[in-house]
């Protein structure tokens, strides 16, 4: 009995090591799940804490380009700014607008990381594609040219031409030798007058008979003395003035008449045709100015577009060429001496919306647009600041 009870107890110890170990796996077991789920919990609880969060803000530079930029006692309007605030509404983004002076300072804004895009009026051209991304179009548009809308052509053309005369130092020269000349003759007839007895002058003082006589020299260039000398050698003289005033007056209007067929056809600008060898107007550091020097125009740039067309009510240029939009928008605006508009749009070109090199956020954005373009709210907001495609605006 005793030897049995011993052996129970040696056979008994591996099977209760073996259901302890049995025991130990299954708490394992069953601990695992329990240990996981905390984790897919928490993860679960992240994605919508990202969801329900502030939405991003982006910063946006723009500069005033009537009327796709304008800012109005603080509030910015204009195309531009309603296009993009229907894309900033598309991918629920909100804006922080950074304005700038200009369109240097705007590219500045970006490359700096003042601002991570810019919109206004920018052109999309090979050498901005090589510093910066641009998106899709925005806006198809080109350059024209406005004139000074005179009432008299030929008028402005001749007083153009008196100006040119005037300020030529050879004519001046030709004036003064002409007044000497006068001068020398109304002496002459003066002397010869004096001493013949029913003389022009001889009726009168020496000074008041000068006077007179310079007068009648004067008269003779026009044809319009009404009367002539009595002495045979003042006579003599006279014939041979007479006959100098014919040659002068001819010089004088063959200068006038050529130099206003000049000056007409210099200021007749019709289109980008006549644009070749003209002082011609536009906005410092935009496609405007090399377009004007690639095709053989004198580009005179300004710092606004406002500048450049007081530049050409002045006379200073003889056209003022630029965006087409701003142009037109100035144009038709009233508190300023009337323009005109010459001609289509030319040089046709894109506008963009301008990122950094790289930038991500480029793809959501073109995503924006083209769904703006496809449900017709881009339509929509281009009827509202360019009118329809007949030219007819609408309202504001």
């Amino acid at each position: 009995m005793p030897g049995r009870s011993a052996g129970r107890r040696r056979g008994g110890a591996p099977a209760r090591v073996l259901s302890l170990c049995l025991s130990l796996s299954l708490c394992f077991a069953a601990a695992a799940p329990l240990a996981a789920a905390p984790v897919r919990a928490e993860t679960a609880d992240a994605a919508p804490a990202l969801r329900t969060g502030e939405p991003e803000t982006w910063r946006v530079a723009t500069h005033p380009v009537p009327p796709l930029v304008m800012d109005e006692d603080g509030r910015l309007r204009g195309f531009s700014i309603d296009l993009w605030n229907a894309v900033a509404r598309e991918l629920g983004v909100r804006t922080a607008y950074v304005r700038v002076d200009d369109l240097p300072a705007l590219f500045a804004a970006v490359s700096d990381g003042r601002a991570d895009l810019a919109i206004a009026a920018v052109s999309i051209t090979a050498e901005r594609e090589r510093r910066f991304d641009f998106s899709v179009t925005m806006l198809e548009t080109g350059l024209r040219i406005a004139v000074r809308a005179e009432p008299d052509a030929t008028g402005s053309a001749t007083a153009r031409a008196l100006r040119a005369l005037l300020s030529d130092a050879a004519f001046l020269q030709v004036l003064l030798g002409l007044a000497a000349l006068i001068l020398a003759v109304a002496a002459l007839v003066w002397w010869l007058e004096r001493r013949h007895p029913g003389g022009m002058a001889a009726r009168s003082g020496p000074a008041r008979g000068f006077a007179h006589v310079v007068w009648w020299a004067l008269s003779s260039l026009a044809a319009q003395a009404e009367e002539m000398p009595r002495s045979p050698l003042a006579r003599a003289v006279t014939v041979v003035w007479l006959f100098t005033c014919i040659a002068l007056v001819a010089w004088f209007t063959a200068g006038l008449t050529s130099t206003a067929t000049v000056e007409r056809l210099r200021g007749a600008v019709n289109g980008p045709q006549d644009l070749p060898g003209k002082r011609v107007g536009t906005v410092a550091d935009t496609t405007s100015v090399a377009y004007l020097a690639d095709h053989f125009a004198t580009p005179v740039s300004f710092a606004t577009l406002e500048a450049a067309c007081a530049a050409l009510q002045a006379g200073t240029v003889a056209a003022v060429v630029y965006d087409a939009p701003a142009l037109g928008y100035y144009a038709t605006r009233p508190g300023h001496e009337a323009l005109r508009l010459v001609g289509g749009a030319f040089n046709r070109q894109s506008y963009g919306i301008l990122f950094p090199a790289n930038d991500p956020r480029r793809k959501r954005v073109n995503q924006a647009l083209l769904g703006l373009r496809e449900d017709g709210r881009y339509d929509e907001i281009y009827g509202r600041w360019f009118g329809s495609e007949s030219g007819e605006s609408q309202g504001r």
